[in-house]
């Protein structure tokens, strides 16, 4: 049975659930965008040379057991799959894509003198057939503010810009899930683009900044108008 959204207004929609119950509710989407749980078992101590808070870790990231069985159940739709190259890569992946994060990145946790500053992003799935277009290096403009865990409350979220892009060049992605929000990246790019969305987050602390992000969005968006 699917539960009562979080959120919904505009075309987005958010679940605060384990997004193994929500899924078989939901109607297909063109799209899949999501930065999953890695299976690395990541934690995080508080460094105060780089103004770093600690971080228990995330729900689910023990391994990529609940991040394969999404995927597995969305087989059908083309996805993109944030991930880690210190973990199991999903199953059916088309081409694996390398974000190289900006220069301030990755210093901490390196013991070999290469900072840990890119990650690996799977297209997996039935990938639409392009013409070659663009490299497989991706960036982000600018420097990483807007995205840290003291702005956006969670660890992991990723530039608007860079999920942006990954929208863009899919066009006929008129709707996009994403079964692992985690603080509302996707659905913020999707609005912006004038597409629709839904996203599925298990910890509601992560909704709650989610629906704020997207009210912001949604806010500037009638200004500019």
């Amino acid at each position: 049975m699917l539960p009562e959204p979080y959120y919904q207004r505009d075309g987005i929609t958010i679940y605060c659930a384990d997004c193994r119950d929500v899924l078989p509710h939901l109607p297909k989407p063109d799209l899949v965008l999501t930065d999953p749980p890695y299976g690395i078992g990541w934690t995080r101590g508080i460094h105060a040379a780089r103004n770093s808070i600690s971080n228990a870790g995330i729900v689910n990231d023990e391994d990529v057991t609940v991040r394969d069985e999404a995927l597995e159940y969305l087989a059908s739709i083309p996805a993109i799959v944030f991930g880690s190259f210190y973990a199991p890569f999903p199953k059916n992946v088309k081409q694996v894509l390398v974000w190289k994060k900006p220069d301030d990145s990755g210093v901490v946790g390196s013991t070999t003198g290469y900072r840990r500053d890119v990650e690996p992003v799977f297209l997996v799935g039935p990938w639409p057939f392009q013409n070659v277009k663009w490299s497989a290096l991706l960036t982000s403009r600018g420097a990483f503010r807007g995205h840290t865990a003291a702005e956006t409350g969670h660890p992991h979220a990723k530039p608007i810009d860079l999920v942006s892009l990954l929208i863009e060049r899919i066009p006929t992605a008129q709707n996009i899930l994403d079964p692992f929000m985690g603080s509302g990246t996707t659905l913020r790019a999707a609005i912006n683009l004038g597409r629709k969305a839904i996203g599925i987050e298990i910890e509601e602390r992560y909704c709650e900044i989610a629906v704020k992000r997207l009210q912001q969005s949604v806010m500037q968006f009638a200004e500019v108008r």
